[in-house]
């Protein structure tokens, strides 16, 4: 029987970049998106962000970001400019990704203009879920770390991912904002990719 769409187990997809040939400027295996194993990507937001752990380098890069439907329709696309950041986010607009649709993504390195093969790729699926909101107490770090926590015990990675991103921003120097990261990629076998 052929399921639907919402029932589907497969998600395939690429989350780590590979070796790439000839005078690619970035290193692909040490890009990567920030997503679970499934390749599927669970958010509560009405206006989420995808992140992607990225080579720095000295001169900046370019990295198209592309959004589909399920049926490879596409709805957004974006370019965003590598090279400073090693934690690149990508922001999509509000209610483009409307609740219970799967969302195909791909997130692209042009290493050679003139030869599209040696392309890094990494590919993914989000999907929006109703869920009860989770409440928090904004201000509190210690909250907003079990918010990460339940975040990820719900399976709403993204969201996980997300928030950690920005607390990393905010407490830099946080020895428990480090931790909680570093048990996200342990978590997501992510840890030896991730810079």
């Amino acid at each position: 029987a052929q399921a639907d769409g919402n029932a589907r187990n497969e998600f395939p997809g690429r989350r780590v970049g590979g070796g790439t040939r000839g005078n690619c400027a970035v290193d692909g295996r040490t890009m990567a998106a920030l997503n679970p194993a499934s390749n599927l990507g669970l958010t509560t937001s009405d206006r989420p962000s995808l992140y992607f752990s990225m080579p720095t380098a000295e001169t900046a890069y370019h990295a198209q970001f592309i959004l589909n439907d399920s049926d490879e329709n596409r709805l957004y696309e974006t370019t965003l400019v590598a090279g400073a950041e090693s934690i690149l986010g990508v922001h999509l607009p509000v209610d483009l990704v409307v609740p219970n649709q799967d969302y195909h993504w791909y997130f692209v390195v042009a290493c050679n203009p003139l030869d599209l093969s040696q392309n890094v790729v990494l590919e993914g699926w989000l999907r929006r879920v109703s869920v009860p909101s989770i409440p928090a107490d904004a201000e509190l770090l210690e909250t907003q770390l079990n918010l990460v926590s339940t975040y990820q015990q719900e399976g709403l990675w993204n969201d996980a991912i997300a928030l950690m991103v920005e607390l990393r921003r905010t407490y830099p120097d946080s020895q428990a904002v480090q931790a909680q990261w570093s048990h996200i990629l342990e978590t997501l076998n992510l840890i030896t990719v991730v810079q």
